[in-house]
């Protein structure tokens, strides 16, 4: 059904205030009725004219899949099957959880023309969303009816973590280009090659044999060895549930971090799995080498979701020693949330570490911080303060029994937590731990 426009209901203003010019005389009734009948006609004939759903084609394309709390290309193909100039507005259908801009434009096609329009949607969540069909209201040649329809584009799409940003992560301490050389570092244990002597290299570096050949000093590189695997565990249960002031939930940076961690693994030619857990094992990934295998890995993490249940650890750590004879690093992405859950940590994961280097990274709260830290300015505020700086002494103590068991511990802030993996990764390969 043809709707009027802003400019149908500014010419029935204009009618009636000429018409009410005569008021008093007889005829102003007639007046009014011949106003209205006017601008009833031409708002049927202007119906009649504007465009038909089939006057229309459109198309939308973006790069799939689509990367999660990051900027998306969203473009919409418009082109025009009309023999005359189409005013159009357009209104697209991102998912809910999209934060979208520009997605409702006036546009205006020429004749047969063709045209395309481009927004940014943020998706708010990972795993799987759904576009709407797009919604087009075109004006008659007038521009006193609009003909409303859409246009068919509903579709399914997937929502990966941003494998576009893991790049830019760099974890701290990483030595820049030269830095081990130059002050003699022994990074890993695997000999790669000789070299002349340089100022500052240790002198345990140095080949014995090959300096009496060669007649100068010689020193033996070394280079992380590869082929080593990781197994990234992922909690899903309640403890990595918590919403940040981000909008993002622990466990959506915990999938971050995991993933920033495989690729810098299958850069230093690692093997790298992963197991997601809560309850019960979900879903178990088996090591692959490669970036390929950065594909099976983000296919998993994209639909992880923390559930409201107790994890069961046990499970988790079966699952990697049923399947890896060889050491590994076993990196277990959790939280240090209360003493009941740590002490379960504690107990399986102490006794992995008799086979295994065993990492918890536990997704430290900053609003519990701050609110340990924050001056007291009523009662409930030193209520507050008391109940968070219980939570941070049972955290530290739960790092401090982990660590005390051979188990290593990073506890540090959701948007530190990348860097932080990163960065006892590169000191795990550097110094041979594996």
């Amino acid at each position: 059904m043809p709707l009027p426009t802003p400019r149908a209901a500014l010419l029935l203003a204009l009618g009636t205030l000429v018409a009410l010019a005569g008021m008093g005389s007889p005829l102003l009734p007639l007046w009014l009725g011949l106003a209205d009948g006017a601008v009833l006609v031409l708002f049927l004939l202007d119906a009649a004219l504007a465009p038909r759903p089939g006057a229309l084609r459109a198309a939308r394309a973006f790069r799939e899949p689509l990367s999660a709390f990051a900027p998306n290309r969203i473009a919409l193909a418009l082109a025009s099957a009309w023999p005359h100039p189409l005013r159009l507005e357009v209104a697209d259908a991102p998912p809910p959880s999209f934060d979208a801009t520009g997605h409702r434009r006036a546009v205006v096609l020429p004749a047969r023309g063709e045209t395309e329009i481009a927004y940014e949607a943020v998706p708010r969540a990972r795993g799987a969303a759904r576009f709407g069909d797009l919604h087009v209201r075109a004006r008659g040649p007038l521009g006193l009816a609009a003909r409303q329809f859409r246009i068919a584009l509903s579709r399914e799409v997937r929502v990966y973590p941003d494998l576009r940003g893991l790049g830019r992560i760099a974890g701290p301490g990483a030595p820049g280009p030269g830095r081990a050389r130059l002050r003699g570092l022994r990074e890993g244990r695997e000999f790669s090659s000789l070299r002349p002597y340089l100022p500052g290299d240790d002198l345990r570096s140095v080949d014995w044999k090959a300096t009496a050949r060669r007649g100068a000093p010689i020193v033996r590189e070394w280079q992380p060895e590869r082929n080593q695997t990781v197994w990234l565990l992922l909690d899903c249960g309640r403890h990595l549930s918590a919403r940040l002031r981000d909008g993002r939930t622990k466990l959506d940076h915990a999938v971050d971090a995991a993933l920033a961690l495989a690729r810098a693994a299958a850069s230093r030619g690692d093997r790298t799995g992963a197991v997601l857990f809560a309850a019960e094992v979900e879903r178990v990934v088996l090591p692959g080498s490669g970036r390929l295998q950065l594909g099976p890995l983000a296919e998993a993490l994209h639909v992880a979701d923390s559930r409201i249940e107790e994890s069961d650890y046990a499970a988790a750590f079966d699952a990697v020693e049923a399947r890896q004879r060889r050491r590994a690093l076993v990196v277990a992405f959790t939280d240090l949330a209360d003493p009941d859950t740590s002490g379960l940590l504690l107990a399986r994961a102490g006794r992995m570490r008799a086979r295994h280097l065993v990492v918890v990274a536990a997704v430290a709260d900053s609003e519990v911080a701050d609110a340990a830290r924050a001056r007291p300015r009523d009662a409930a505020d030193a209520y507050v303060r008391a109940a968070a700086e219980r939570i941070l002494a049972e955290r530290e103590a739960a790092a401090r029994r982990l660590a005390a068991s051979g188990v290593r511990v990073l506890s540090v802030g959701a948007r530190d937590l990348a860097a932080a993996v990163l960065g006892r990764y590169r000191e795990v390969k550097e110094r041979g731990d594996l």
